[in-house]
Parts: structure tokens; C-alpha cells; sequence
């Protein structure tokens, strides 16, 4: 049984890819580097923009570094985002069945505050833990060893939505369960990385109580698939 939700941001509550794609391809074109899908699994998706930097753009000086994050949070302030499929009414129950959650996202406060004020995802968080607060970026579990801390709850009793490579491996290395959100040819990868469900979106996922409380007196729930056996795969 779980006691908290960890939830990562690009990906699983907005629906994002697709811009991060296309700024990181056309800052590479710009400087004649060649990324791979590879890059992107491991070093774009998931990760903090100034490692993604550090890592993959080294031919930059610091000045042209600043100046592409600087251009970055130009780009994403706007872009119009949407969520991911029954991402907000999956929160809203999480807040009315008093289930603590916490955002966790490698993107700085920045990037947060341009999502609450467009999807008003404030009122469904108990915590924020952005890359600003850290030191070591996903796959470092530190962000979410820092947010089950926050929520006064062990890492194991947490379960998180990931659904990048370095978030998964993040937050098994925490100690929590990690439940993978993508479809296709993007699943195996999750799965190698640790996940240990993986769904296409939070329209296939529902809340069962437990009858039993916590020790604290908060709730205890577990996650099961809309439709056994078709939807949700365990690994």
C-alpha cells in the first residue's frame, strides 16, 4: 500500500515533448551538433536544462549557455500547454480522498510558475520540488528523496509518475515505486530503467482505498488498471 504520490511535470501533467524537442534540436542545429534519440532519453528528457548543457552543448561558452537558457525560458513562456489525459481529474481525487502529492520536476520555478498560472495545478500539490531546491539532478534521487522528506513519508510508501528515463531510474533509486507513463516504443526503455507499471495515460489508472489508515491517520491506497489486463502492465 502507498501513502503519497510524487508526480514529475514535463511529460506526465502537461503534455510537453514535443516543445522540448523542437528547442533542443533547433539549438543544436545552430551549432552544428548532431543529437541522437539517445541524447534526448538520457540527457534532455527528464533532466535539468543546465546539465543538458553542460553534457551536451560543451563547445558553448558560458556566455552562449546563459544565453540559451535565457532563450529557453523565452520559448516556454510561450508555448500554450495541455495535460496529459485524465491528469487533472486524476489529481483532483488524489486531493479529495486527502492523499499527499508532490511536483517534481527538474525544471527550475520559473517553468512551475508559467504551468500553475495556465492549468491552475497549485491547488493540487502538498509540495513543489524544482531544480532550483537541489543539487543533483535527475537520475540523482535526491528531488525526490527531498520530496518524501518534505511529505513526512518514507520513500518506499511513495509511488511516482515518470515518464523519462532518468526520472525513472531517480526514483527507484530513492526507494519508491515508479509507475511509467508512455505507450509504444517509449515503454521498454521505462521498463529497463525500473518501472514497474507503465500506462499510456491517467485515464487508465484508479484509486482503491485501503480500509486500514496510517499511523498519522492518513489514507493508504493502492493503483489499479481501468481494464485488468489490457491497460495497465506490471513488470
Amino acid at each position: 500500500m502507498f501513502e503519497a504520490v510524487l508526480f514529475d511535470l514535463d511529460g506526465v501533467i502537461i503534455d510537453s515533448n514535443k516543445g522540448i524537442t523542437d528547442y533542443w534540436q533547433a539549438l543544436a542545429s545552430s551549432y552544428q551538433i548532431s543529437l541522437t534519440p539517445s541524447d534526448f532519453e538520457r540527457y534532455i528528457y527528464g533532466c535539468p536544462a543546465r546539465e543538458t548543457l553542460d553534457l551536451l552543448f560543451t563547445r558553448l561558452t558560458s556566455a552562449e549557455k546563459e544565453a540559451a537558457l535565457l532563450q529557453l525560458i523565452s520559448y516556454e513562456s510561450n508555448l500554450r500547454y495541455t495535460e496529459i489525459p485524465g491528469a487533472m481529474a486524476f489529481l483532483r481525487a488524489l486531493r479529495e480522498h486527502g492523499i499527499p502529492t508532490a511536483l517534481v520536476t527538474s525544471g527550475e520555478q520559473w517553468k512551475v510558475d508559467i504551468i500553475r498560472e495556465q492549468l491552475g495545478i497549485g491547488e493540487f500539490f502538498t509540495e513543489f520540488i524544482t531544480a532550483d531546491q537541489i543539487r543533483n539532478g535527475k537520475p540523482d534521487p535526491e528531488c525526490y528523496l527531498l520530496a518524501a522528506q518534505r511529505l513526512n513519508k518514507p520513500a518506499a510508501k511513495c509511488v511516482v509518475f515518470e515518464d523519462a528515463v532518468s526520472g525513472v531510474a531517480a526514483a527507484t533509486a530513492a526507494g519508491a515505486f515508479c509507475i511509467g507513463v508512455q505507450k509504444g516504443n517509449m515503454v521498454p526503455p521505462l521498463v529497463s530503467a525500473g518501472a514497474g507499471l507503465v500506462v499510456p495515460d491517467f485515464e487508465q489508472v484508479q484509486i482503491e482505498l485501503s480500509e486500514s489508515q496510517t499511523l498519522s491517520g492518513g489514507p493508504q491506497f493502492d493503483l489499479k488498471p481501468v481494464l485488468e489486463g489490457v491497460v495497465l502492465q506490471r513488470y
